[in-house]
């Protein structure tokens, strides 16, 4: 690996003559003030940057470019979940958990003039609930009456409770746009107007996307940076080779953590997350052979996913659970332990009754998923009754035939738990937005509700306990590697501060060399 890292070196600097209008780090600015980040992710925005047209947000993709231009209106702490104010002030519950009131700084503008306020707030909202907009964000907000209460606040009605609503507002709802803007502008996803620390001012697809600074940004010191610029590039290595040659200041790796040790050995610096959840091989219990649980258990006795983390990421570990290290709901319970013997006899069992255990993984084309999937066929093939074949495919055709035609018999994602709500919900409900799984399971449901309602923090963990359980029991996902969120950066840029799924806070970026 070290050998190929030398070897991109002079790759990076091919590519850097793709960015040569991309300034460095300003000369002479004090330290702090001015300048520039460049920082570098793993895919172009192809379906533009229209906060009610985006799902399933990832930091190396979308989700920084949307926290840069939109900033947020609450935030999410990435390894404990806790919600922390932005562009909103204070999101509060009423006893039941059935009505929430969402307060507003006064004075924010979008970078158009138009105000961000209750009304701003409320066209978004109801924009997203529109059929005519079809949103993937529409169910969220399923039964909610958005209302206007005075200038800058709200009240939103929801049709039954959910005291975890507000990790639902700071992960998924948290972008808003200028109602001006949309209104005026037929290509507004690519044209985007909001009220963060940054505006668009050039974008080239494939190429770059440059963005300014908001000098009208409602926190009149910030932000520190006179400009962001944003460079597409799928490799993963090449990304972090970038930084390292100097033609990039950040740059996000994606799904492997094997590469912050190069970085380090390279003298770059990590800022990084402990979150739960991680990556997770997803198992569809709609079509065979899956959907027996016994072939479910055994692929999970047969596997020792500690090795499986090792060999797929090296210096990666297995979760402990669902729920990570700094979260309240990490229950310490032991993980079924790996069980050859057993996982044969169960093996043995399908194929005597003519359904021997034979499935295709199919994964995205990085290096990362087809490892995991080459891992799959290499150690499951060691078992009789058991066949595995591999089908790699792009970004396009894996949104298409795993995430929405669900035409898969095991695949993996990469989910993030840094609160259950409400990644769980999505994963593992009856009718969540990313239960590609089909799993139905009518205690678990309940589980989840009894943790959206609990009227208190002891209810809601052992609630999450008994999803933890059903996990484990019924095999929907299986959990192969911690998650742990990441971005390379240069000594020279400071002030990283990693939110959500592990998107950053822009308007504290500040460079000092």
């Amino acid at each position: 690996m070290r050998r190929r890292r030398r070897a991109l070196a002079a790759l990076a600097a091919a590519v850097a003559l793709a960015v040569s209008g991309c300034s460095g780090v300003a000369g002479g600015a004090p330290p702090g003030a001015g300048g520039e980040a460049r920082i570098v992710l793993g895919v172009e925005a192809v379906r533009g940057l229209d906060p009610a047209g985006l799902f399933n947000l990832t930091p190396s993709g979308d989700a920084n470019r949307m926290a840069a231009i939109y900033d947020l209106l609450f935030s999410l702490d990435s390894s404990t979940g806790e919600v922390r104010p932005r562009l909103g002030r204070s999101l509060t519950a009423n006893e039941r958990g059935d009505e929430w009131r969402m307060v507003l700084r006064p004075g924010v503008r979008f970078t158009d003039g138009t105000p961000l306020d209750a009304a701003a707030v409320k066209f978004n909202y109801d924009r997203i609930k529109d059929p005519a907009t079809a949103s993937p964000l529409a169910d969220l907000l399923d039964g909610v009456t958005v209302r206007t209460d005075g200038e800058y606040g709200l009240v939103l009605s929801l049709a039954e409770p959910n005291r975890a609503f507000d990790r639902i507002v700071a992960t998924s709802l948290a972008f808003i746009a200028s109602p001006t803007a949309i209104r005026t502008d037929p290509d507004f996803a690519n044209n985007p107007v909001g009220a963060g620390p940054f505006k668009l001012d050039e974008w080239v697809r494939d190429y770059r996307m440059t963005l300014v600074r908001n000098e009208d940004y409602w926190q009149p010191d910030r932000p520190y940076l006179a400009k962001v610029t944003f460079l597409p590039l799928r490799d993963p290595l090449q990304r972090v080779n970038m930084v390292a040659t100097g033609q990039a200041d950040a740059a996000v790796p994606g799904s492997e953590l094997s590469y912050m040790k190069f970085a380090r050995s390279d003298g770059l610096e990590v800022a990084s997350a402990e979150a739960g959840g991680g990556v997770m091989l997803m198992l569809n219990t709609e079509r065979p052979p899956f959907d027996d649980v016994r072939a479910r258990r055994a692929v999970r006795l047969a596997l020792d996913v500690d090795d499986m983390a090792s060999v797929i990421d090296p210096g990666a570990s297995a979760p402990s659970g669902l729920y990570g290290p700094s979260s309240p709901y990490r229950t310490g319970a032991a993980r079924p332990a790996h069980d050859p013997a057993g996982a044969q006899r169960l093996f043995d069992e399908l194929a005597a009754e003519g359904e021997p255990v034979e499935f295709t993984a199919s994964v995205a084309t990085s290096g990362f998923f087809v490892r995991t999937a080459e891992y799959l066929q290499s150690r499951l093939g060691q078992y009789d009754g058991v066949r595995v074949e591999i089908e790699t495919l792009d970004n396009a055709t894996i949104d298409q035939k795993v995430f929405s035609q669900r035409d898969f018999q095991m695949s993996a994602q990469i989910v993030h738990l840094s609160d259950p709500e409400p990644n769980l919900s999505k994963l593992l409900a009856r009718d969540g937005q990313t239960n590609y799984m089909g799993f139905a399971d009518p205690e678990m449901d309940r589980a989840l509700e009894d943790g959206r309602t609990a009227a208190s923090e002891e209810e809601r963990r052992r609630a999450y306990a008994t999803v933890e359980k059903i996990v484990a029991e019924e095999v929907p996902v299986l959990s192969v590697r911690n998650q742990q969120p990441y971005t390379v950066h240069s000594p020279d840029l400071r002030g990283l501060t990693l939110q959500g799924d592990g998107s950053l806070l822009y308007d504290r970026l500040r460079v000092t060399g």
